[in-house]
């Protein structure tokens, strides 16, 4: 017979992923909160930050361009604060994302854009070149590509991101508020058997992750702590666990471009990282790099690694080293992503749990 589980079923809302993060009476945390910040500049965004700029950008998209519901909007982007606002504004504006991998070569790109239909090209100057290429063989006019990054970004030819969100044509449009069962994301998985597949996310998917993980590792740490944006965001790990888990539970999150030992070390001793989402090789870094002997990483209570097994050995030798809590968990881009969490000792603030 089952033993019954000791925690209360996780309540699964029938909203929207805008109406999830925005639109709830039961923040823990302030409009006032910093959510992004940039890793090597003063730039940042507060939560009100986050839905003023979603909004704008929203409003801007059926303004500009009379975004219509379920158009999808590819992001071909490293890391970045703007990254955020985006994927909301498309939400707010009824729009599908498809988060691309910046590594991509343009025939690799090309594929996505056209097996995705997307209809808008977001991304930054140093991948500019490879996107345009892209865009042409797809047919996305240059007026349809978007530049993120700072207004240093801008030029003359190409849309930066904030002449869409200051629009003044915008004002007028609301919401359109998604049904649950609508796409969010169309995220490509890795590709093992043949061409990538665009896997179909829907808001209720990323909903419902976001509420139990909560309930699994995410009783672990609240509004207090601090996370490092190194995962990618393109890929639906750090899209779960950093862009929307953190506007979702208030939690700062210092944004990495891209993974660089240095700057990761340098970043938890400077602003007390307290919890780390990771893959293996990170792991094994930490466990045999002499750079970690110069940094001081006592802030992290906890690392959770994903997309690939651990041994036991490796965490051993992390906690020896470091005496850093290690966890795993387990997640597929179908299931978005995390359907297991490994959980060492039960956090006084954990009160719910995954249910089958």
């Amino acid at each position: 017979m089952p033993t019954k589980s000791p925690y209360p079923d996780v309540k699964i809302p029938n909203v929207d992923l805008w109406g999830l993060l925005f639109e709830r009476k039961d923040r823990e945390f302030s409009d006032d909160k910093v959510i992004y910040r940039a890793v090597k500049s003063d730039r940042k965004y507060t939560f009100s930050d986050v839905k003023k700029l979603a909004t704008q950008f929203g409003q801007g998209l059926r303004g500009i361009w009379d975004w219509q519901e379920n158009d999808v909007l590819a992001l071909y982007t490293p890391n970045d604060i703007d990254v955020p606002p985006v994927i909301l504004g498309t939400f707010y504006a009824g729009g599908i994302v498809t988060p691309a991998n910046p590594g991509y070569s343009k025939d690799e790109l090309v594929y996505q854009l056209e097996n995705s239909g997307a209809k808008a090209l977001v991304t930054t100057l140093p991948f500019l070149d490879t996107a345009l290429q892209a865009a042409k063989q797809v047919g996305i006019p240059d007026d349809r590509i978007i530049l993120l990054g700072p207004a240093k970004h801008k030029t003359n030819r190409y849309t930066h991101w904030t002449a869409i969100q200051n629009s003044s044509a915008a004002p007028q449009y609301r919401r359109r508020e998604a049904d649950p069962e609508d796409l969010a994301f169309l995220a490509y998985s890795s590709g093992t058997t043949g061409l990538p597949k665009g896997v179909m996310l829907s808001h209720r998917n990323m909903v419902s992750d976001l509420l139990l993980t909560r309930g699994a590792i995410g009783g672990w740490y609240s509004a207090q702590d601090k996370f490092i944006g190194v995962l990618p965001f393109f890929h639906i790990y750090g899209l779960m666990a950093l862009v929307l888990q953190t506007i979702h539970r208030g939690i700062e999150l210092i944004v990495m471009p891209g993974f660089d030992m240095q700057t990761f070390l340098e970043t938890v001793e400077k602003h007390k990282i307290t919890f780390v989402y990771v893959a293996p090789p990170i792991i094994v870094r930490l466990s045999r790099d002499t750079m970690v002997d110069k940094y001081n990483l006592s802030s992290i209570k906890m690392m959770t690694s994903g997309a690939a097994p651990l041994t036991k050995e490796l965490v051993e030798a992390v906690h020896k080293r470091l005496n850093i809590k290690i966890t795993q968990a387990y997640g597929l881009s179908e299931t978005s992503p995390m359907t297991h969490a490994q959980v060492r000792k039960q956090p006084p603030s954990l009160s719910l749990s995954i249910t089958h």
